[in-house]
């Protein structure tokens, strides 16, 4: 009778509200379209609500087509649930479901004619406890129960206990009604008892205001997915399916838009065309902080037609979004039919919401790490303070590199599936807080997901369908301290030729300073040089872009007594390598008073003489400068033995002597007001200038 388990469907239900013990925590009688059942067509699938009653007819042979699944059960306490059945197939097997996580990890409860069974099915291997004919069961509708009491469940068929067994535990909290392998049935009146799940929310947590819904402009009578937002806060990325305006009409399933924010509001937004859309789902997981980098659902063929599931990158060029390129990670493989991805600001970590071996429920978030030369990590579990035996999704990692936001159905909640926030307390990927509901208005009794935060951290975006201009929309809300992530900085400004003054493309790291490790990268645009990066507080930063045949300089940003978000504009210039160029070595730093090299200046020191090694035929000519304060001599003097240490650096790293020559101006050549100490110190420099190339 149980055979090849991968035929079974499964939906699952969830509760409405909380109340106390063997309250009714949900009752559904399918009068309203608006419940948790979702209408289904397709190929295997027919699920619908007509009559007062849902009607679901599978004869697929996929697992999980349509599967609304919830973990809600609370099995420290007892619980009843009840459901009138109808077998709408002759032969169709079905009945309920419990205690799993999915079709391969419940518990059934089912009938057959006049046969029941009672079966435990782990990681696709069934057991039944027990499976015969009973004359209790009736050829129409029968009303099923399983009840659990005390140390032992008791299941139902009619009022007439059938059979009654210990109680062994669960996998997971997920309750709802089956069929065994194809078949169609009707269900009404569906029911479930019991003590309600704690649902742990941030303390103080408390929303101001309402949501406020972006207009018209943005949202229509179709339905707008995944937004995005840009983390400067002033642009957009949704999904939008079924708008006549999408690439291939109506009839697309979904196509990605972009949208500006204005001084009058959101723009109408624009379809980004080809490549990013084609003729598969096309969505935009998360943009880089410089605009230039979209992670994209799917892989794409050279020619941008989809190619499949997976994750891929598109540049930004002079003409356009590049065609996606797919995502090189190590051993990847995904084992559900869906799948999300979350690319971090700093450009260093992927995050995923896969199925894999390792994976505790029906997805889990991993993360994968960049190692350079384009390839990424072996994706790495979150671990079980995460992820549980129900499902996680849509990860979003806030610009503060800490706070993670993402929906789960097996944390409690007030839904199908709820947004919660963690923060990440090491580097081990594997160590956080406990997650932590985001209560509602942001949560309702549906789905939610897919949440997206500027890094500004004022508000969030998310998709509801309450009071929406169709299906779903897109909102905003304001967001309580409580649930903010940390503060960050948001560095922009653009990449310019230090000669002509016109932008360069270019990529851009940035390093914690002083240890000199990299803490992320961006790129500049093509057409204006522009960029934007964004830093977390508390950290001491240099930063710089490189450019074949140019000379990049460090710029140093101090965020350590930063207390909130901030926005700082910052031109990096990148200077020719050709005689008579001057070069400014804004890193290379000396005690006070002295001409002893502080060790943070030898990264600086040290890429200068890698540029001279790989160009023989440079010479330089250093240029010591202080400020004006003090003995005029002795500020020659000073500036003189600065460059002299600085010249005996490069010679050390290999640099020929007779390549070097300098001299000491002492406070002659200021280049900044001397009457504030904010621009005095810019007098006190180290320069080099090219003298022969």
């Amino acid at each position: 009778m149980k055979s090849i388990l991968w035929q079974v469907f499964f939906i699952g239900i969830i509760f409405c509200q909380s109340l106390q013990a063997q309250n009714a925590l949900y009752k559904e009688n399918f009068e309203s379209r608006e419940g948790v059942f979702r209408e289904v067509r397709n190929s295997s699938n027919l699920g619908e609500i007509r009559g007062g009653k849902y009607a679901w007819k599978y004869q697929g042979r996929t697992p999980g087509a349509v599967s609304v699944y919830a973990n809600r059960l609370n099995e420290s306490g007892d619980f009843v649930m009840e459901a009138r059945l109808k077998p709408l197939k002759i032969g169709s097997e079905y009945g309920l479901i419990w205690g799993g996580i999915d079709p391969q990890n419940s518990h059934y409860f089912l009938i057959a004619g006049k046969k029941y069974s009672v079966c435990n099915v782990v990681k696709g291997k069934v057991v039944c406890d027990v499976d015969k004919k009973t004359g209790k069961i009736r050829v129409d509708y029968n009303i099923l129960k399983v009840e659990k009491r005390g140390s032992k469940v008791y299941y139902y068929a009619n009022d007439n206990l059938l059979h009654q067994a210990p109680y062994e535990g669960m996998r997971g909290k997920g309750f709802g009604f089956a069929l065994w392998n194809s078949g169609s049935l009707q269900v009404d009146d569906f029911s479930l008892k019991g003590t309600a799940l704690t649902i742990l929310k941030a303390k103080d947590l408390h929303y101001v205001k309402p949501p406020e819904h972006l207009g018209a402009n943005v949202n229509t009578p179709y339905e707008e997915m995944t937004p995005v937002i840009a983390p400067n806060g002033r642009g957009i990325y949704f999904s939008r399916r079924f708008d006549p305006a999408n690439r291939g009409g109506a009839n697309d399933l979904q196509d990605v838009y972009y949208a500006q924010l204005t001084k009058s509001g959101w723009s109408k937004p624009s379809n980004l065309g080809t490549p990013v859309n084609n003729n598969g789902p096309n969505a935009v997981f998360s943009v880089s902080p410089d605009g230039n980098r979209l992670l994209l659902m799917n892989t794409y063929m050279p020619d941008g037609k989809q190619k499949g599931m997976g994750l891929s990158i598109s540049h930004k060029t002079s003409r356009g979004w590049s065609v996606p390129k797919d995502v090189k990670m190590r051993s990847f493989y995904n084992q559900s039919f869906f799948n999300e991805y979350f690319l971090s600001n700093d450009g260093k970590v992927i995050l995923l919401a896969v199925k894999r071996n390792d994976t505790h429920g029906s997805r889990d978030l991993y993360a994968s790490f960049y190692e350079g030369n384009d390839i990424w990590s072996e994706p790495k579990n979150l671990g079980t303070k995460i992820n549980t035996p129900g499902t996680e999704l849509s990860p979003f990692l806030a610009a503060d590199g800490k706070t993670l936001y993402f929906s789960s159905n097996g944390h409690p909640g007030y839904g199908r599936n709820d947004i919660f926030m963690s923060r990440r307390l090491d580097e081990s990927w594997q160590n956080w807080s406990q997650p932590t509901n985001l209560g509602t208005p942001i949560n309702s009794e549906g789905t939610d997901a897919y949440y997206s935060v500027p890094a500004s951290g004022d508000y969030a975006y998310y998709v509801s369908n309450e009071n929406s201009l169709g299906k779903n929309d897109i909102f905003k809300i304001e967001l309580p301290t409580a649930v903010k992530p940390e503060p960050v900085v948001l560095v922009y400004g653009k990449v310019l030729n230090s000669k002509t003054s016109q932008p360069i493309e270019t990529g851009i790291t940035y390093h914690y300073f002083p240890d000199d490790q990299e803490a992320g990268i961006a790129r500049s645009n093509a057409s204006t040089g522009y960029y934007e990066i964004v830093l977390p507080i508390s950290q001491v930063y240099s930063f710089f872009a490189e450019k074949e045949g140019f000379y990049s300089v460090r710029d140093r940003l101090d965020l350590t007594d930063i207390k909130g978000y901030d926005e700082v504009e910052r031109d990096l210039y990148l200077t020719p390598i050709e005689a008579g160029q001057t070069v400014k070595m804004n890193n290379v730093l000396f005690y006070q008073s002295k001409a002893e090299l502080i060790p943070t200046s030898f990264p600086e020191l040290n890429r200068l003489a890698n540029m001279m090694k790989d160009n023989p035929s440079i010479t330089i000519e250093l240029a010591g400068h202080t400020d004006n304060v003090g003995d005029r001599f002795k500020n020659v003097k000073l500036s003189e033995d600065r460059v002299a240490a600085v010249k005996n650096h490069l010679v050390g790293q290999g640099v020929e002597s007779s390549r070097i020559t300098g001299k000491g101006y002492g406070g002659s050549k200021p280049i900044a007001d001397n009457s504030r100490e904010m621009t005095r110190r810019l007098n006190r420099r180290v320069e080099f200038k090219i003298v022969q190339f």
